[in-house]
């Protein structure tokens, strides 16, 4: 009887320390999903509170609390889309490591829904850091099909720009011509006008600059860009008149330009008087003349009988070695001389 009792005890003990192991379980799990909830419901607050603070702007407080979620929450959509806002934060601030901020969330979550929506906006942070080729390797990343008629529009501008300063014009012309009866339709007009203009194309240039001429800050490019389009076109007269219009508003190195065009404009209709003093004001490129330079002023001395000055212009040509107008110069030189030495005889 007694080991009977004894029996029914050890089972009843057995029982219990089960029970008791169970319930423990119970407890321990139930614990565990309500740190789980809390952590869940404070992140989610913290997110939605971090959000708010991204949509009105206040990008520094809003990527501190992103960061700060994504150090601490323990759900993966949170902390993707955290480390998403994060980095777009540092965008909008220009901050330095911005794009390897983008980069770090595009490798922990390659699946993520804002994936694309990455790929853009380091991009347009190269972009606009003037770092155009980086900003190119990540354009080519784009699906413009996925993209709003808002953001199609700075797309194509950004990429045509990048391909426009890496000099790439003709792939450059492609994004530009997309931009054409658009919000973005003048400054894709003065930039293929510029590229017809580097491509010699001056008809098809100076219809792109006439289309916004009236643009105030294109103003002072387009005007040198047309007078020198008229003058290499042979409209001399058309040159000086679009050229004088800027003239006196034009700072040195403008004026330089316009000098040159104005005054070389005058020699060719051979009014000598007036080039004389737009060449003399012409200080050459990268402050050096050649030898047309020099022979040109060099002739307009000789044809106001200036001898002395018109031999010192041309013997900057004469000394040296090279001159491509040698047969021009070298009989005006002995005319030059042999009458300079008439006059000092008499």
């Amino acid at each position: 009887m007694f080991i009977q009792y004894l029996y029914v005890l050890k089972i009843n003990y057995f029982m219990l320390k089960k029970l008791f192991c169970f319930l423990s379980l119970i407890i321990v799990t139930t614990n565990f999903y309500a740190q789980q909830t809390a952590n869940y419901t404070s992140k989610l607050v913290d997110y939605n509170t971090a959000f708010h603070l991204y949509n009105n702007h206040q990008y520094l407080a809003a990527q501190s609390l992103f960061t700060d979620i994504i150090n601490t929450s323990v759900d993966e959509n949170i902390k993707s889309k955290s480390a998403y806002y994060s980095a777009i934060s540092a965008v909008q601030l220009n901050q330095k490591n911005a794009d390897q901020l983008i980069k770090l969330f595009l490798k922990e979550y390659p699946t993520s829904v804002n994936q694309k929506s990455a790929y853009l906006n380091l991009a347009n942070y190269y972009f606009l850091n003037e770092n155009y080729t980086d900003a190119l390797n990540w354009y080519v990343m784009i699906d413009e099909q996925s993209l709003s008629t808002a953001e199609k529009n700075s797309f194509n501008f950004n990429k045509g720009y990048s391909f426009f300063q890496n000099k790439q014009y003709d792939e450059a012309k492609i994004y530009f011509n997309k931009l054409l009866d658009s919000s973005n339709d003048l400054e894709a007009r003065y930039y293929l006008g510029y590229i017809a203009y580097e491509e010699d194309d001056y008809t098809k240039a100076s219809s792109m600059f006439e289309e916004v001429k009236n643009e105030q800050r294109y103003l002072k490019e387009i005007s040198y860009y047309q007078a020198d389009i008229n003058f290499k076109l042979g409209n001399f007269q058309k040159a000086i008149d679009v050229a004088l219009q800027q003239y006196e508003s034009s700072n040195p190195r403008e004026k330089s330009e316009l000098s040159k065009i104005i005054g070389e404009s005058y020699f060719n209709l051979e009014n000598y008087k007036k080039a004389l003093g737009y060449l003399k004001n012409y200080q050459g490129k990268k402050g050096k003349w050649n030898n047309t330079d020099y022979y040109q002023l060099g002739y307009v001395f000789f044809k106001q009988q200036d001898y002395q000055s018109a031999i010192s212009e041309f013997s900057k040509i004469i000394d040296g070695n090279r001159c491509d107008c040698s047969e021009c110069i070298l009989p005006f030189s002995k005319f030059v001389s042999k009458n300079q030495t008439k006059t000092t005889s008499t």
